[in-house]
């Protein structure tokens, strides 16, 4: 039998992780206070199923140890090896239609054979048609005295509001790391294997706060009794955290071996998905370390952010590897754009159109200082940039005016504009603002993107308008 069968919780005191709701439930069964209809609610292999069963037995059970099931009285049993006639489970997304829910009410009518209770556990309620939801409406509301319904969903927000408001709610919540391994303990001494902290805290962590999903992990992991970190590396293709911080750092610097680092992980046959998921947990680890210790974080926040997009588009993927190397070459291009505002830009020297000698020194030849970015600009930039400081010169050889800077630069942003595809706006310049007021919606949203806002910053940068506030509107 598989463990996580093996060691299903079969009483509240075994349910793991869910305090509140197996604290409630039990009071309630202690007290005689049970209501007709409950939906247990989140997420996935958190214990719903299995805390529906544990409720069935409760109400059930002739033997009850402080209100807990005995698991070893008729009716335990028969649940347990689901053989009591009373305890109905049902699929919904194999029982979707309304004959399936009108089949349920007619047999609901009858009284149980043995029990005291008949329970009906409807797993996946999500699943069920508008008119099955419909026509369990009202038994809910009003079910018989010896009935019970106890609703399971990963869903909540495809349950009708009518049906949540007939029923009583808990909501489960993912099962903490602490928990988990505090069970994979329990497990590893009554099937006597040993285990090391590194495996437990990993295979904690990987489990997705489901505990049937640990437990398969732990038992997929078990070698001649054993469960040895170092055997996990070797296993899964674990890469070690020098590894992944030596990735994180390069990525933090822009480091151009970083692809050689990708290549490397590829070479060795590095489980890649399974890697960057590490650098996942990797970054944010190290993101909330720095946040504690009040030192900057924006860099693993933009890293975090395109790896978590990065990582959901993997499932529909043709080549994984090319999608994160993808991954990387557009996080360390977004830096490169980034940081278009700390580039230092060089005041305007008034220039003598043609012969790039400085107005008012005669004989002294000083050529016009160029940014270290202006090689990147898009082409004619430099055509575009020689017009409008010779038009300035020219109308103004005296000192610099800045309104004529300003109309000059209106008269030939239209230029710049058509270069960089955004010629569908009215455009609205100052020192300080740059306002786009589009045509369209589509104009906009062609512009709206990380891509085209850094490429009009360098636009704005290289006629020498820096630390512009830039504001698109339709």
């Amino acid at each position: 039998m598989a463990l996580y069968l093996k060691y299903r919780p079969q009483d509240f005191e075994s349910l793991v992780g869910q305090e509140f709701v197996k604290n409630t439930l039990q009071k309630a069964v202690a007290d005689n206070k049970t209501v007709g209809a409950y939906l247990l609610c989140w997420p996935r292999w958190t214990g719903k199923t299995s805390t529906a069963r544990i409720l069935a037995k409760a109400v059930n059970c002739k033997k009850p140890e402080n209100w807990n099931p005995c698991n070893d009285c008729e009716f335990c049993n028969a649940i347990n090896t689901e053989s009591l006639v009373d305890v109905i489970e049902i699929d919904a997304a194999s029982h979707t239609w309304v004959d399936n829910i009108r089949e349920i009410i007619e047999k609901a009518q009858f009284q149980p054979t043995n029990s005291k209770f008949k329970i009906y556990i409807i797993d996946e309620v999500h699943m069920l048609s508008k008119g099955a939801f419909n026509a369990l409406l009202k038994i809910l509301e009003e079910p018989p005295s010896y009935v019970k319904f106890i609703l399971a969903t990963t869903e909540t927000h495809k349950v009708p509001d009518t049906i949540i408001s007939r029923c009583q709610r808990y909501d489960m919540k993912s099962i903490s790391l602490e928990d988990i391994k505090s069970r994979l303990e329990f497990i590893s001494s009554k099937e006597n294997i040993k285990t090391d902290k590194e495996s437990l805290d990993y295979i904690a962590k990987n489990s997705g706060g489901a505990l049937r999903n640990a437990i398969s992990l732990f038992e997929q992991l078990v070698s001649d009794n054993e469960i040895k970190y170092s055997n996990i590396i070797e296993t899964l293709w674990i890469v070690k955290s020098e590894v992944l911080e030596d990735f994180l750092n390069k990525l933090i610097s822009k480091n151009p071996t970083i692809v050689d680092n990708f290549d490397k992980l590829i070479e060795d046959w590095k489980n890649i998905k399974l890697f960057f998921k590490e650098l996942i947990f990797f970054t944010k680890n190290k993101a909330i370390y720095l946040l504690k210790n009040n030192e900057e974080i924006l860099d693993y926040i933009k890293i975090l952010d395109i790896l978590d997009e990065t990582y959901s588009k993997t499932k529909n993927s043709l080549d994984e590897n090319t999608t994160f190397l993808i991954w990387i070459l557009k996080i360390v291009s977004w830096y490169e754009k980034e940081e278009i505002k700390k580039v230092p830009v060089p005041k305007l020297k008034k220039i003598i159109p043609g012969t790039g000698t400085e107005i008012g020194k005669e004989n002294k030849k000083q050529e016009l200082e160029i940014s270290d970015i202006d090689d990147i600009f898009w082409w004619e930039e430099e055509k575009i940039q020689e017009k409008v400081i010779s038009e300035i010169l020219l109308q103004n050889n005296s000192d610099f005016d800045s309104e004529l800077y300003i109309n000059t630069l209106k008269k030939n942003w239209a230029k710049a504009m058509v270069l960089m595809s955004i010629r569908w706006a009215y455009l609205k310049i100052s020192w300080t603002n740059l306002e786009m007021k589009f045509k369209t919606k589509f104009a906009l949203n062609s512009v709206n993107n990380p891509d085209t806002i850094a490429l009009l910053n360098w636009g704005l940068v290289s006629m020498w308008l820096n630390d512009i506030d830039i504001k698109l509107i339709n």
